[in-house]
């Protein structure tokens, strides 16, 4: 309640705080002045207008405000080390006019530049690019709304070198996404996953972002930790004059919309656990090193207390069916600029809130193999495949997003900035799996029903400031930046609930399925994650002029990062006491069979009819550590009039340390808090037969890395807005927490399990660069570029051998190597004035050495010893495509303005992505590849004043069919791993502004 009276109240103190601001007669200038040498706005300009003897100074973002009278100005703008220039002003009455100025030898492209807005529209994002000091591609607030995109994760899919798995998360040139880092404004930010490093972008509503920004070069300030990209996404800033937009928007979908639709109680209307999911008070009053289950005569719990508090369990197992709604969202923004003095100090701030929801059906089929080779497996052509098991699903998905922003800044003096931001995001997947499938290794037909609901919540909070340092009134200021940032991601998966039957295959269909009767039948999961990052960074820039008097600047600076990460995993289940009953057969629901009752009922032994435990036997918790310390110096300096170097080095030094455990032995003084340090393979190997060392390291994963990584940028403007740049940088990738802690789980019953190694190493990468940019005016460009990388000890997923059972195994290893280069072109241009075109393709070939071709050998001998963890690495194929990556991805963008102010457009958007390797292939089986598909999507959007906007949108509108699929080499031919439908999505929003 506390946070719905904020978001009601706030908003509406800013109106009616700004109702009188609009009273005022008088008018103003306002603009931007930016530096035509390297795009950056210029700090501390003077404007001057003499006739009136006022005068106003340009803040860091290289804004002014100058309040006049009505009338016509002669205004003069003034900096040392720039040529002074006058404009001719008209000022009218209760209203800004705009201008802004571009300083240095030339005059850029002249770009519309409103409100704090300077780094949203298309074009000044491209002036932004062509200044830079790397190679990176963005898209803006200007392009966000234009398409039919609703999160971070639909909006970065359209730039250049970018494909998205799952919706959410991003692969930049191809890499997976460990291999890139997420940073929101300017910060770095924790994970809601347990079991992944980057941050999910559907989390991040569209409506809050001013721009993403994917930076493919690394320079020294910023973090090295990434070898595909960075993504930076910023958030909107306070306008210049008070804005207040609203808007609302409704959908459907032709698979979901208006037809059955199973859900349950569960999660609140934005997306949090209810209380009623929660463990029990009973069971949060045992220590979780307790297990909750029935003790003996020898100690634990009285087994009557078990039964008691297994009654107050959620009693829902079964959904509700019901009829699917339309989709639905809302959106709204107030911000204002409050000018507190005359002599400059202001407040700016700026609310936004967004909440959505969707419902999404899918009938998916899945096919599972197990392959067989009358020679050996080694001799792939004469591998075949045989289903071990298959599963026909419905698959019910509410999703819901809340989001929410609130960025103050306040500049008590020219020159001293403080800012302090705020970004709060609820995120829900609340979703139902009925399955039907066949398990050949036990030979039966199985119905399952699976009731999941997971939440995940991101808050971070940033404070900093930026300030100007005059150490003489001639020379340009040198600048101080700092921020202290706070980011907590959590993630709550309360009560999944599985129910399975059985019948056997041989069985006539007329016979009815039984219960399966052990787990994951009858099971309740609760799993819970919280990562929590704790940051400083400080950035002292000198300005200088070097030897033929060209700007240059020197830049230094450090940070600090501790981020503490823990997840814990508990599995409770039941069983019965009175052997079969009639309640066990399909369709019994599990309010009969789980029925509260069945735990105090006794039988004819005095025994329960249901007895409930808790199962306690592989790790289920982790607590995780890092300490990261950064230092760095870097230059910016033109060698010569329009040939710029950018470089210089980065010093990081990381410590990882991750503990999994069992919960009820993290107090067990045989499994210590700390594991072997080894340098070699066969020294373990040793340690562990002497048992110095456990097979397992304890539990443990340590890394400590000390790393200076340089980087050589070079940009050469060779004809005018036309570039060339070169980079070459070394930049590194550590293993995730998840990737080091050995624990496996499947969400449903025959879903893949992934264990973690706490052994993996870092990933040292070496980078290439090269590319051609023409920036052909307004937001018309072109662009091509190539690039190469080679990486050390890669970490990827290897399967391991699995005997008896449906669900694969894989674990995380370091590979040898593993290469990756490729082509990006980009294109954007306007036509007749009616006609907008956009296209961006790459192409990509990468290659991973998995293992070496001898290790893989000894191991197939059976030469290795059985400690050695090579021993159980069984992957299909040795050398392969980086598993997520495409050959081929392209972006398509046709827009039509139907009048000549382009306030009417009808835009055509496509995306295709080239086949990729869904899941890697072991013990024989191929590898499964996904089937590229491309997406349409068609939107229509008409603005009818400056206040009032419409937007219609059709997406998916072919519906495409997602394949996932693996090749029979002995029958050549395609064998259906996955299918699957969206089905087309209509939306239409409305949006006005006060």
């Amino acid at each position: 309640m506390n946070l719905i009276k904020k978001i009601i109240i706030l908003p509406t103190l800013i109106l009616f705080t700004s109702i009188g601001l609009f009273a005022q007669s008088n008018g103003s200038i306002r603009g931007t002045i930016i530096d035509s040498e390297n795009g950056e706005p210029v700090f501390g300009a003077t404007i001057v207008v003499r006739s009136e003897k006022k005068f106003a100074k340009t803040d860091f973002d290289g804004k002014y405000t100058l309040e006049l009278p009505p009338g016509t100005y002669q205004v003069e703008y003034q900096m040392y080390g720039y040529g002074p220039q006058n404009r001719t002003i008209v000022v009218g009455a209760g209203k800004p006019s705009q201008m802004n100025v571009t300083f240095g030898a030339q005059v850029l492209q002249t770009v519309e530049v409103k409100d704090r807005a300077i780094n949203e529209s298309d074009a000044s994002l491209l002036q932004v690019q062509k200044k830079s000091a790397t190679v990176s591609d963005a898209i803006g607030a200007e392009s966000i709304k234009k398409s039919p995109d609703s999160s971070a994760g639909d909006v970065i899919k359209r730039v250049t070198g970018i494909t998205l798995i799952g919706g959410k998360y991003v692969f930049v040139r191809g890499l997976g996404e460990r291999y890139s880092s997420t940073y929101l404004n300017d910060a770095y930010i924790p994970s809601t996953e347990p079991d992944k490093r980057v941050v999910p972008l559907d989390l991040f509503p569209a409506n809050l972002i001013k721009n993403i920004r994917v930076i493919k070069t690394f320079v020294p300030e910023e973090s090295a930790e990434f070898s595909g990209g960075l993504v930076k996404i910023e958030t909107k800033e306070y306008p210049d004059e008070f804005t207040m937009k609203v808007g609302f928007g409704v959908g459907y979908n032709g698979n979901t919309t208006r037809k059955k639709w199973q859900t349950f109680e569960g999660g609140d209307f934005l997306g949090r656990p209810t209380s009623n999911q929660e463990l029990p008070s009973a069971v949060k009053a045992v220590p979780d090193f307790l297990p909750f289950e029935p003790g003996s005569r020898f100690g634990g719990i009285n087994p009557t207390l078990i039964n008691i508090g297994a009654t107050s369990f959620p009693s829902q197992w079964t959904p509700d069916t019901t009829k699917a709604p339309y989709d639905k969202n809302f959106n709204l923004t107030v911000g204002n600029t409050f000018k507190l003095t005359e002599s400059g100090q202001r407040l700016g701030v700026i609310f936004g809130t967004t909440h959505s929801v969707d419902y999404r059906f899918r009938r998916q089929k899945d096919i599972r193999y197990i392959p067989g080779n009358p020679v050996s497996l080694s001799v792939k052509d004469l591998t075949t495949v045989s289903p071990l098991q298959t599963q026909d699903a419905d698959i019910y998905v509410e999703d819901r997003l809340f989001g929410n922003n609130l960025n103050f800044a306040y500049e008590p003096m020219s020159g001293q900035q403080f800012f302090l931001k705020n970004f709060y995001s609820v995120s829900s997947e609340k979703s139902v799996r009925e399955s039907v499938g066949t398990n050949n290794i036990d030979n039966f037909q199985f119905f399952s029903q699976t009731n999941d609901f997971i939440s995940r919540q991101l808050f971070n909070s940033s404070f900093g400031g930026k300030h100007a340092v005059n150490l003489g009134s001639l020379s340009r200021p040198h600048t101080l930046d700092w921020q202290v940032n706070y980011g907590e991601a959590k993630r709550d998966e309360p009560n999944l609930t599985q129910q399975v039957w059985r019948r056997p295959q041989t069985s006539p269909v007329t016979t009815v399925p039984t219960r399966l009767g052990n787990n994951p039948d009858g099971s309740r999961f609760y799993s819970t994650s919280n990562d929590t990052v704790r940051s400083f960074s400080v950035a002292y820039e000198v300005p200088f002029d070097q030897w033929n008097g060209l700007k240059s600047s020197f830049k230094f600076g450090g940070s600090a990062l501790d981020r503490f990460k823990s997840f814990t995993f508990r599995e409770f289940g039941s069983k019965s006491n009175i052997g079969s009953t009639t309640s066990d057969l399909y369709p019994v629901p599990g309010e009969i069979v789980y029925n509260p009752l069945e735990f105090l009922r006794t039988n004819s032994t005095g025994l329960a009819n249901r007895t409930f435990s808790e199962r306690q036997v592989e790790p289920n918790a982790y607590d995780a550590y890092q300490k990261l310390h950064s230092y760095f110096t870097q230059f910016d300096v033109p060698l010569f009039p329009k040939f710029r170097f950018i470089g210089g080095a980065r010093y990081e030094d990381s410590y990882q340390k991750v503990k999994t455990f069992v919960l009820k032995e993290q107090f067990d003084v045989r499994r210590p808090g700390y594991g072997c340090d080894t340098g070699s393979e066969g020294e373990r190997i040793l340690l562990v037969k002497n048992n110095i060392c456990s097979a397992d390291n304890n539990g443990v994963g340590e890394i400590r890395t000390k790393d200076v990584l340089p980087s050589v940028n070079f940009v050469y403007e060779f004809l005018q807005d036309q570039n060339l740049r070169f980079g070459y940088t070394q930049t590194l990738t550590r293993p995730d927490f998840r990737e080091m802690s050995p624990f496996a789980f499947t969400p449903y019953f025959g879903g893949d399990r992934i264990r973690g190694n706490p052994n993996l190493q870092r990933t040292y990468i070496h980078n290439f660069d090269f590319r051609y940019e023409y920036f052909m005016g307004g937001a018309n460009y072109v662009g091509a570029g190539v690039f190469h990388k080679d990486l050390s000890n890669p970490i990827e997923l290897i399967g391991q051998p699995v005997a008896g059972q449906i669900s694969p195994f894989f674990t995380y290893a370091n590979a040898s190597r593993a290469t990756i280069r490729g082509v990006e072109l980009d294109f954007r241009r306007e036509f007749f004035d009616r006609f907008r075109f956009e296209t961006n393709v790459f192409f990509i070939k990468s290659l991973v050495n998995v293992v070496s071709w001898e290790q893989f050998a000894i191991s197939k001998a059976g030469l290795l010893d059985p400690i050695d963890r090579s021993f159980s690495y069984d992957p299909t194929n040795i050398r392969r495509p980086l598993q997520g990556q495409s050959d081929f991805v392209a972006n398509l963008k046709f827009d039509v303005y139907l009048n000549k102010l382009k306030t009417t457009t009808i835009g055509l958007y496509y995306n295709y992505f080239g086949d990729r390797i869904f899941v890697v292939g072991a013990n024989g089986t191929p590898d499964a590849y996904e089937r590229g598909v491309g997406l349409t999507d068609i939107v229509f959007s008409h603005k009818m004043d400056d206040k009032l906007d419409f937007k219609f949108a059709a997406k998916n509108v072919t519906d495409q069919r997602f394949r996932i699929y693996v090749k029979d080499e002995l029958l050549n031919e395609e064998k259906l791993f996955r299918s699957y439908r969206e089905g087309v999505s209509f939306s239409m929003s409305m949006g006005y502004k006060f």
